[in-house]
């Protein structure tokens, strides 16, 4: 070959290499290729280490068909005894069966069609006539070998079938509560007309597709690989393996999380808090400092850690597909905190003999609490022990609870066996003082040790976080003022945004609303979001200062400017942030938002609003939602719709306290525009008939709200139901159990106003004035120059002198 040739044919190979390169880099699926879900078979192929893995974990269990392999309780003719119902476990053919109280109150037989779950329960579900699935609370204990009935927490009686806690309820339907985190690619489809349900799902258990999103792109991608990935769609699936640890930590959050779903279509990948409203470290579902009190499925306790802000994501700790820890033991945590001469696995850091559970990193920095009645979850704050906070505001802590059960065996001072720490200090909350005084005093023991072991001046510097959020919610607690406190706490951005979110939230509850309005340009959408929710309380107050002021012009400022920036928020980049600006505008008066958006944004708003409703009807099964679109649609005045919206909430839900107060509040107006409008013979028929069917709901709601008020005796956190049914009470003319639940109601919580201005117009209308002077005088302690507070107290004052 000559050298030109040479020359030629390289040229040549480079042509046609450049060629096939420039076409494999131009070559890409359309960009609005939609992936679909094709299920684990197809990842077997070239994933067989992740899948063997996978099998048999407890995602793999989640929720399966019941049949002999799947079904670990013994169903050969076993009994059950709870609280006066007898129920039977046994087999019929090839099915599973359960004899027990149903929706009717009758006992019957029903299958068992699914196993949820498989340690240390398994629990099972029973397929109705409306296609809904209810979860049994009866269950078994995979490691004692015997069944148990799953009380809800704080019942300990029977339950009757109208009760939405009754297996047969809500609260239990696997539909609504439970499967869009036990099964891949679930669709409620609940239809509302029949109220039937139609759900279904690609695979029956959380599969691979349900972490790493549908792999239909990504299955077409790689059979066709070229050099260079799709510029479009990368490898098809989420891309959990970034620089960041926020992508893997938010494919597990929708699922790992106490929240609410408010808009629909998240995926793998997708922002977590465009689709999901986090619960904030409020009670009762946290302690004061963010501890968990009421489960938070981990991802609540997990992001206000300094770990999670440090980088450490699941999988650091736990092999992402067969669920496992990676390591035994302290070698969990020590194969990262690897320090000379085993600086934190050795006596000289945890004080405890090696071996003993006080020697266990987890038990002191990741505490369990025992939910479900055998599942023990362990807090993710990853925080140090601190019995001095405990002493101060009276939250738990590692030392006192483990010393708690080796110094009590969990015994009472009265006797009483109490199964774990959370028991004790629900016991102290609610007036056992001999059980406070213990712990008070195994707190000091412990705070005393703590000191001594690890001296400020050589020890770390504490998180700081934990104590502020403690303190300010202690005050709260206390009726005090935390409005200082909290801003604070907002306006440290170096601070975990959950933690932060929770200080806009609770920062509603006091008056100044220029720090609150500062967050809305929160770079996190869970501040924004809590900033929303905090100045929806604050223009409340500020309205309800425009008719008592001497000087009205301030509050009328502040009203037009949080009006101002909330409209700026119907910009928003988030869905989410929109339709939740859009809903408290809703709240203004409808001459105040009128005269306060602009064209353009008056078209965003009514957009805003509409994503709003979409975000209600994500739960359309449950009452609630209908009540909430109900009252949009009064706002907007559309009476029929929000009548329908009523009715349709009463019909799901006909046990369920509130829709038919609404529906009287609604049909009463109606009644009074037919009266003064159209006093015809057809119009007086129309008046009467609607001012009966008012008395009738209102009767009904009254008789519904009574029941609700015998369930919840004895606990805590119950004071806005003792109200309305105080107020429904006054509505019906029974002045003494008015008085009653008003005063039960201010007594569990003195620190809403509502409840002392209840009680004080009550008085004034029974001519007990010297009563009325106390609640007012509490009042006026809370706020001294609060212009409606101050002519109460002249008019009582006025009235005593009579």
């Amino acid at each position: 070959m000559s050298r030109a040739q040479l020359v030629f044919a390289l040229l040549l190979s480079c042509f046609i290499v450049g060629g096939y390169l420039i076409a494999d880099w131009s070559t890409n699926l359309p960009a609005d290729a939609v992936a679909t879900y094709v299920g684990r078979d197809s990842c077997i192929e070239c994933h067989q280490q992740q899948v063997e893995l996978f099998t048999g974990s407890h995602h793999d269990k989640a929720m399966d068909v019941a049949n002999d392999e799947t079904v670990l309780a013994d169903f050969n003719n076993q009994s059950l005894e709870h609280y006066g119902v007898t129920s039977r476990m046994f087999r019929d053919g090839d099915r599973f069966m359960v004899h027990t109280e149903g929706p009717d109150g009758k006992m019957a037989d029903f299958e068992v069609k699914y196993t949820f779950g498989v340690e240390p329960l398994q629990q099972y579900m029973v397929v109705l006539d409306r296609g809904q699935v209810q979860v049994l609370r009866l269950s078994w204990d995979t490691q004692r070998k015997k069944w148990f009935y799953l009380s809800p927490p704080d019942v300990e009686s029977k339950l009757d079938p109208t009760d939405p806690l009754h297996w047969t309820g809500i609260t239990q339907n696997w539909n609504s509560s439970c499967a869009f985190c036990h099964s891949t690619n679930l669709e409620k489809n609940f239809d509302l007309a029949s109220a039937t349900w139609n759900t279904t799902w690609s695979e029956i258990d959380v599969s691979c597709e349900a972490c790493h999103g549908p792999a239909g792109l990504h299955n077409e991608l790689m059979a066709n690989q070229g050099i260079f990935p799709d510029r479009n769609h990368g490898t098809g699936l989420a891309k959990l393996k970034t620089v960041s640890n926020i992508a893997q930590v938010e494919s597990c959050a929708p699922c790992h999380s106490r929240r609410t779903q408010v808009v629909d279509g998240w995926k793998p990948g997708c922002n977590f808090d465009d689709y999901f409203a986090l619960q904030p470290l409020t009670e009762p579902i946290y302690f004061a400092d963010g501890q968990i009190r009421d489960e938070d499925y981990v991802h609540g306790s997990f992001i206000q850690s300094k770990m999670y802000h440090a980088g450490i994501k699941c999988s650091d700790c736990h092999d992402p597909h067969s669920l496992k820890l990676k390591h035994d033991g302290n070698n969990v945590c020590t194969s990262c905190h690897q320090h000379p001469a085993g600086k934190y696995d050795s006596e000289l850091h945890h004080h405890h003999k090696t071996g003993t559970e006080g020697a266990k990193c987890v038990n002191c920095h990741m505490p369990s609490t025992t939910y479900m009645m055998v599942d023990a979850r362990r807090d993710h704050s990853f925080r140090v022990p601190r019995p001095d906070l405990s002493q101060l505001h009276g939250t738990p802590n590692a030392c006192t609870k483990c010393h708690l059960e080796l110094e009590t065996a969990l015994k009472t001072p009265d006797g009483e066996q109490l199964p774990q720490y959370l028991d004790w200090m629900i016991a102290a909350e609610t007036g056992n003082d001999a059980v406070a005084d213990l712990l008070k005093q195994i707190d000091g023991k412990m705070a005393v040790a703590t000191a001594k072991w690890y001296p400020r001046e050589t020890s770390p510097i504490p998180t700081a976080w934990y104590p502020e959020l403690a303190a300010a919610q202690s005050q709260i607690r206390k009726n005090m003022d935390a409005g200082d406190q909290l801003a604070e706490l907002l306006a440290k951005r170096s601070y975990p945004a959950l933690t932060r979110a929770t200080a806009a939230v609770n920062l509603g509850l006091f008056s100044d609303y220029k720090v609150t309005i500062r967050s809305l340009d929160d770079d996190d959408i869970k501040v924004v979001s809590a900033a929303i929710s905090g100045l929806q309380g604050q223009i409340g107050y500020l309205f309800s200062q425009l008719n008592y002021a001497q000087d009205p012009r301030p509050f009328r400022a502040g009203i037009l400017e949080i009006t101002e920036r909330l409209a700026f928020l119907l910009s928003h980049p988030s869905k989410r942030i929109r339709g939740e600006a859009a809903n408290v505008l809703l709240e203004l008066p409808a001459e105040v938002r009128v005269g306060t958006l602009s064209d353009r944004q008056r078209l965003k708003f009514n957009d805003a609003i509409d994503q709003h409703i979409d975000s209600l009807m994500l739960a359309r099964e449950n009452a609630g939602a209908h009540i909430a679109l109900g009252q949009i649609n009064e706002r907007m005045a559309r009476i029929g719709n929000a009548e329908s919206d009523y009715r349709n909430a009463i019909r799901l839900s006909p046990y369920t306290t509130g829709p038919r107060s609404n529906l009287a509040s609604l049909l009463e107006q109606k009644a009074r525009y037919l009266a003064q409008a159209a006093p015809s013979p057809a119009a007086k028929k129309e008046v009467l008939r609607l001012t009966t069917e008012v008395r009738e709901l209102r009767k009904r709601d009254h008789e519904l709200l009574g029941i609700d008020v015998g369930r919840v005796e004895g606990l805590a956190g119950t004071d806005a139901l003792h109200y309305r049914f105080a107020m429904s009470s006054w509505l019906q003319d029974d002045a003494e159990t008015a008085e009653k639940y008003l005063l039960r109601a201010f007594e569990q919580n003195d620190s809403v106003r509502t409840y002392a201005l209840g009680l004080t117009t009550f008085y004034i209308e029974q001519k007990e004035f010297e009563k009325a002077e106390k609640f007012v005088d509490h009042l006026l302690k809370i706020d001294p120059g609060h212009p409606a507070h101050l002519n109460l107290k002249k008019q009582i004052e006025s009235q005593k002198s009579q």
